[in-house]
C-alpha cells in the first residue's frame, strides 16, 4: 500500500466511513455486482471482511420507504454530482435499523466513457435520530401550543410577530400568516376597561423585550381585536434568552378573562343589591351608612336617616300572594327614587322595610323629604286582579351629627322611630329623641319575655312538621320539626318574632329542651299506637322516620345537654337514629370546640346531623371538614329563582357538588314551585324542601303539656316581675 494509500485509509478511519465500487451497467449498477471493503460491510451489519453482493440483493435490504428513491438513485448514478448525498435506512440481518449515508463518483474507463462507481459510506444514525427528535420535539410543541386553552405570540427580539397559536388567532383577529413579522403594537393593543379613553397601554411585549424580565398585564385590561371588539384579558410576557443571556425574542401568554370578569361583577353586584328590587340591600346600606357617620365626625357634617315601613303590605302579600307583594316592592321602589335628591340613598333592608340616608341634609330638609315621600305613597293606589288597596308609611327619621356614636346605633334608633310612628298610629313620620330607644326596647322585649313564660306555662307551644323529601327511590319518611306559639287570636306566632327575646333573656336553651323532650313524646306515642307488627316490621328494617330538630348555638355550649338528651332517648325509648339535630354555620363556630365535641358524642349515640343555611356566608366550606354532618342543607336565597338566575344555579350546583365529594347528602330548602323542583332534580341534589314537595302539617300527637320542660325559676321570676337589666 503506497503512502498515499494509507493517509487515505487513516483519514477514512478517522472519519468513521468506508469505501465500496460497483461496474456501471446500462447507466447504473443494480444489475451488476457491488464490492463492500470490510469497513463497509461491517456498516451493512456483516462479518468483518470485504463482500460482493449483486445491486438487486442489496436494494432488497433498504427500508421500504426509502427503496425507490435508492433504486432510482443507482439507476441513474451518472447523472449524480460527485457532492451529492444520499441518505437511506439499512435492513441488518438481525432487524435493526440503521442511518446511511452515500457519496459517490464517477470514474471513466479508456473510452472516456462512465465505467465504475468509486463510492464512500458512513453511518449517520445517531445524527437523524437527533434531528428527529428534534423534529418530534418541534411537532409536539406545535400540537400543544395549538391546543392549550391560552393564546401563545411570540415575537423576535425586535417586537416583530413570529408565531400565533389558535387560541391566540381567535383572541386577536389576526392569523398566524397576516401576523408574521409585523410589529406587536399592532397585533396586541391593550386598553384600560375602567378607562373611556382608547388610548393603548404600554406594550407588555415591548416592555419586556426592554426590561429582559417577565411583565405581567396590567389589571382591567382589555384586548382589541383587529376587528376593534374589546376582550377582557390577563396574562404576561416573558423574554426568551440566548445561553449568553442576550435576548432572542419575547413569548406573550393571553387569557380571555371576558366571562370570569362579567361573572364577578354580577356576583359583586348580588353581594350588594337586593335583586328583586335592585335597590342596595342592607349590607351596603351599612357600609355607606358608616362612612356617613365618620364623614360627620370628621366634617363637621350633618346628614339623616330614614327607616322605613310599610303599612298595608303584609295584607297586600297574604290576600294577593306573593307575587302581588313583589310586583308592590318594585313599583314603590321606582316611585320613591323619583322623590329623592341626587346623591340620596335608597336600600330595601329586608322585607317591606326601607332605608333611605340623606348624605348634608338639615334635620329641617329631612324632615320636609319624608313627608313628601310619606304623601307620595299615600297617593299611590296600587290594583292588583281588579282589586285597589290604598298604601301607608311609618317612617323613623333620625338626624347623624358629631354626637351620633356608631352606625349599629343609629339603625337601632331608626327602627325605634319608625316602631313609634306604628305604634302612634301608621302612616306618619317619628323624629327620634334619646329618650325613645331605652323605652321601646324595654318595652318590647319584656312583653315578648311575659308572653313567652304564658306559652311555657298554658302549652302554647305547637309543633309542626316541614317534610324533606328524597327525591330518588327507595323514599324516606324525614321531616324537620318547627315550633310556632299559638296566639289569642287563633293565628302563629313564628320563631322570628320571639327568638331574639329568648336569647336575650336565657329562655332558648329552655325552648330547645322542650322540644327535644316534645318530639321524643310524640315518636313514642305515633310507636305506640301502632300494631305490634307494624313496629316490628318498621323496627326491623330500619324504616324508620327522622325528626330534625333545630338546635341554637346558646344549647350548643350547654355542658349538660349531652345528658338531657341522652336521658329522653332512654325514658321514651328513643332510637337515635331517628333523630337529626340542625345546627347553623353560625352557631357551630361561635364555639367550635365545644359544638364539635357534642356532635361527637351525639353521632356516637347514632344520631345524625345537619348544617342549615349553607352557603349564606360564603365561607361555609372552610368548617365542612371541622363538623361532622350528615346533610348540607342548601340556603333557600339560593334556591328561591334557581329557575331564572344562572349565577345561583352555578353556586348550588358547586355547593352540591363539593357536599357529595366529602360524602354529605344535600338539602334544597324553599323548593316552592315545580319548576324549582325539576332544577333541583336535575341538578342531582339529593333532598328538596318546601312548599312543592309537601306543606307544614301539626305534628301535636302524643305531647303531653304538662310534661314538658320549663325554663328554670330565675327566667320565670324574672319574666313575672318583669325586673330586667339590660345589660347583663
Amino acid at each position: 500500500m503506497t503512502d498515499l494509500e494509507q493517509h487515505l485509509q487513516l483519514a477514512l478511519e478517522a472519519a468513521h466511513m468506508a469505501t465500496w465500487n460497483a461496474r456501471i451497467v446500462d447507466g447504473g449498477i443494480l444489475d451488476g455486482d457491488i464490492y463492500w471493503s470490510t469497513p463497509a460491510a461491517l456498516l451493512l451489519g456483516r462479518s468483518a471482511h470485504p463482500v460482493k453482493q449483486h445491486g438487486r440483493q442489496f436494494l432488497e435490504l433498504i427500508y421500504p420507504d426509502e427503496r425507490d428513491q435508492v433504486a432510482d438513485a443507482l439507476q441513474h448514478i451518472t447523472l449524480r454530482r460527485a457532492s451529492d448525498v444520499l441518505e437511506f435506512r439499512m435492513i441488518w440481518p438481525d432487524g435493526a435499523l440503521r442511518w446511511l449515508a452515500a457519496r459517490t463518483s464517477v470514474l471513466p474507463g479508456p473510452d472516456g466513457r462512465p465505467q465504475r462507481v468509486l463510492g464512500v459510506l458512513w453511518d449517520v444514525t445517531e445524527r437523524m435520530r437527533d434531528v428527529t427528535a428534534v423534529s418530534e420535539r418541534k411537532d409536539l410543541a406545535e400540537l400543544t401550543l395549538g391546543s392549550i386553552g391560552d393564546g401563545v405570540i411570540t415575537t423576535d427580539a425586535a417586537g416583530k410577530t413570529q408565531y400565533l397559536n389558535r387560541i391566540a388567532e381567535q383572541l386577536t383577529g389576526w392569523t398566524n400568516n397576516l401576523a408574521h413579522g409585523v410589529d406587536i403594537g399592532a397585533a396586541l393593543k391593550l386598553v384600560d376597561e375602567i378607562s373611556s379613553s382608547d388610548r393603548g397601554r404600554d406594550n407588555i411585549v415591548i416592555k419586556c423585550l426592554r426590561l429582559k424580565r417577565a411583565v405581567g398585564v396590567p389589571a382591567h385590561s382589555q384586548l382589541v381585536t383587529r376587528e376593534g371588539r374589546r376582550i377582557g384579558i390577563e396574562g404576561s410576557a416573558v423574554p426568551i434568552l440566548s445561553r449568553s443571556g442576550d435576548i432572542e425574542g419575547a413569548v406573550a401568554v393571553l387569557r380571555d378573562v371576558s366571562h370570569q370578569r362579567k361573572l364577578t361583577r354580577q356576583l359583586s353586584w348580588q353581594s350588594t343589591h337586593d335583586t328583586l328590587t335592585g335597590l342596595i340591600n342592607r349590607r351596603e346600606f351599612e357600609t355607606r351608612l358608616a362612612r356617613a357617620l365618620a364623614a360627620s365626625k370628621k366634617n363637621d357634617q350633618v346628614h339623616a336617616l330614614l327607616y322605613m315601613d310599610l303599612d298595608q303590605f303584609k295584607i297586600i302579600n297574604d290576600t294577593c300572594g306573593h307575587e302581588a307583594g313583589d310586583v308592590l316592592l318594585q313599583r314603590l321602589s321606582r316611585l320613591l327614587q323619583t322623590q329623592m335628591r341626587d346623591g340620596d340613598i335608597l336600600a330595601r333592608l329586608g322585607g317591606d322595610e326601607l332605608g333611605i340616608l340623606l348624605p348634608d341634609c338639615a334635620p329641617g330638609q329631612a324632615l320636609s323629604i319624608a313627608e313628601q315621600i310619606r304623601q307620595s305613597i299615600k297617593q299611590f293606589r296600587f290594583v292588583w286582579e281588579q282589586r285597589s288597596f290604598e298604601l301607608g308609611i311609618s317612617i323613623g327619621l333620625v338626624h347623624i351629627d358629631q354626637s351620633s356614636k356608631s352606625m349599629t346605633e343609629l339603625l337601632i334608633a331608626a327602627d325605634q322611630a319608625c316602631y313609634q310612628a306604628k305604634e302612634q298610629g301608621r302612616n306618619r313620620i317619628h323624629v327620634y329623641k334619646g329618650s325613645d330607644l331605652m323605652l321601646a326596647q324595654r318595652h318590647g322585649e319584656m312583653l315578648w319575655v311575659a308572653r313567652l313564660s304564658e306559652a311555657f306555662e298554658h302549652g302554647h307551644f305547637k309543633l309542626y312538621a316541614m317534610p324533606i323529601v328524597k327525591l330518588t327511590p327507595p323514599p324516606e319518611q324525614h321531616q324537620e320539626v318547627l315550633i310556632r306559639i299559638q296566639s289569642a287570636k287563633g293565628g302563629l306566632i313564628e320563631p322570628a318574632a320571639f327568638i331574639p327575646a329568648a336569647e336575650r333573656y336565657d329562655l332558648m336553651v329552655s325552648i330547645d329542651r322542650w322540644v327535644i323532650k316534645a318530639v321524643c313524646q310524640h315518636i313514642k306515642s305515633t310507636r305506640d299506637s301502632l300494631p305490634l307488627l307494624a313496629a316490628f316490621e318498621a323496627s326491623r328494617s330500619r324504616r324508620l322516620a327522622l325528626y330534625s330538630i333545630n338546635l341554637s348555638g346558646i344549647s350548643l355550649g350547654d355542658p349538660a345537654l349531652l345528658d338531657y338528651i341522652t336521658e329522653q332517648f332512654v325514658d321514651h325509648e328513643i332510637a337515635p337514629e331517628q333523630i337529626c339535630f340542625e345546627i347553623t354555620e353560625t352557631a357551630a363556630i361561635a364555639d367550635l370546640p365545644k359544638a364539635h365535641q357534642l356532635m361527637t358524642s351525639l353521632k356516637a349515640l347514632g344520631c345524625r346531623f345537619s348544617l342549615d343555611d349553607f352557603g349564606s356566608g360564603l365561607s361555609s366550606f372552610a368548617y365542612l371538614k371541622a363538623l361532622p354532618v350528615d346533610y348540607l342543607k342548601i340556603d333557600g336565597i339560593f334556591i328561591r329563582d334557581i329557575a331564572t338566575n344562572p349565577i345561583n344555579r352555578a353556586m348550588v350546583k358547586a355547593i352540591n357538588e363539593v357536599g357529595h365529594v366529602m360524602g354529605i347528602l344535600t338539602v334544597a330548602e324553599y323548593v316552592a314551585d315545580d319548576a324549582t323542583l325539576a332544577i333541583v332534580r336535575e341538578l342531582g341534589i339529593d333532598y328538596a324542601q318546601g312548599h312543592a314537595v309537601g306543606p307544614l302539617r301539626a305534628l301535636t300527637v302524643g305531647i303531653d303539656e304538662t310534661q314538658v320542660d320549663r325554663p328554670g325559676d330565675w327566667a320565670l321570676t324574672q319574666a313575672k316581675s318583669g325586673d330586667f337589666d339590660l345589660h347583663q
